[in-house]
């Protein structure tokens, strides 16, 4: 099968977080199946461009990767030479994948394989949830684009989803009858040794940790709300985040922190690299995502990986598996609820920590990115008709 993804961005463009690891890692799966991967990518890399070779295949992990470069240092990555590439390029492909949404590089994408009658794959990786709608700058400007540009496009093709809260979303948006097809995210897992994981350092401090881009939607202030409260309850807390956002918005979170009397507790460290990353969650007790919204959250996976409960709030993707499976807290978005879940999590310590290989071999067992990799394949066959 020859299948083409097309991404706003593609590895090394790690700035842009979990969308680049789980694009990536689902390319590779699906290459090592004996699939022939392509990808067409623009060469974005935040404010900055990769330094990679442009409008040439290049073999990255044995996927075929085209870089193309953008005209536009934003968001919309335009990018006339990939739309050329798309219309007039001879290659035939079984199946074309679409991933995320609301870029006008993406939607000139869809538009060119509409007119051109060629049915695909689109991941909107959450962009299609109601927070999306509610929480935008041009609530108005948003909907204007969606019934124009999206719902003609978008109707009779078929959706991804990473989890059920997203179809449900999709299919309030397009209808009932859409089809939809629900796989999580697949992630290259590290090596971790299984001593590792189980070893955990003793210590009065309970360590907590945030990982993700630090922006509005994320709950942060509820997270900081809570230290505050566990400090007036005399509860030895620190809490780490990791991640990048805008200068001015942690600007306002430093300066929450300091009205809060908790500035010493907390560790910016700024974005960090992949395997540093693994670092900080061994060496934490607890990592802690109170999003708004959140689509799939890779970080929950990736937490779990390698032994570490985590508290969510119930409007993350992953909140019903972490229920399921006993591995975390599931909560609302309200401090106190992180509050309660830390001092039962210090009542329970001895606890957790002998869970870690548990939850260890449980992402491994459902997270196998070659099984994953199959069923996204068959659901390929199934919802575009191949043989």
């Amino acid at each position: 099968m020859t299948i083409l993804q097309i991404t706003p961005s593609y590895k090394p463009a790690f700035v842009y977080g979990g969308p680049i690891y789980s694009v990536s890692a689902l390319c590779e799966a699906e290459a090592c199946l004996e699939n022939k991967v392509i990808v067409f990518a623009t060469n974005a890399n935040g404010i900055n461009n990769l330094d990679v070779p442009l409008n040439a295949e290049q073999n990255l992990n044995n996927v075929g990767v085209y870089y193309f470069p953008r005209i536009t240092g934003d968001h919309t990555h335009i990018s006339p030479k990939m739309w050329l590439k798309l219309l007039f390029g001879k290659k035939k492909y079984d199946v074309i994948h679409l991933h995320s949404w609301w870029s006008l590089l993406m939607i000139g994408c869809a538009w060119i394989l509409y007119f051109k009658r060629v049915r695909f794959i689109i991941s909107p990786r959450g962009m299609f949830s109601s927070y999306s709608f509610t929480h935008n700058k041009n609530p108005f400007k948003k909907k204007i684009f969606f019934n124009f540009l999206s719902k003609t496009v978008l109707r009779n093709q078929v959706f991804h989803a990473t989890a059920h809260s997203e179809q449900v979303e999709i299919k309030n948006l397009f209808g009932e009858k859409t089809k939809v097809f629900t796989l999580p995210n697949l992630l290259n897992f590290p090596n971790l040794s299984l001593e590792v994981i189980e070893k955990q350092e003793p210590s009065n401090v309970i360590k907590l940790l945030f990982i993700s881009r630090v922006d509005k939607k994320k709950g942060i202030e509820i997270l900081l709300n809570a230290v505050k409260e566990l400090k007036h309850q005399s509860i030895n807390i620190k809490l780490t985040i990791i991640g990048s956002g805008s200068e001015e918005y942690q600007n306002e979170l430093k300066e929450l922190c300091k009205s809060f009397g908790i500035a010493e507790l907390i560790n910016w460290k700024g974005s960090v690299e992949w395997n540093e990353k693994f670092n900080d969650i061994l060496n934490t007790n607890v990592l802690v995502l109170p999003s708004y919204n959140e689509n799939f959250a890779n970080i929950v996976l990736e937490t779990l990986y390698a032994g570490r409960p985590v508290i969510v709030t119930k409007y993350v993707g992953l909140s019903d598996y972490v229920s399921t499976h006993k591995m975390g807290w599931v909560i609302d978005t309200n401090p106190n609820d992180i509050v309660s879940s830390v001092k039962e999590y210090i009542s329970q310590k001895s606890f957790w920590q002998s869970k870690s290989l548990e939850m260890h071999k449980q992402i491994k067992k459902d997270y196998n990115s070659e099984e994953l990799a199959k069923k996204y394949i068959e659901a390929y066959k199934l919802h575009l008709n191949i043989a």
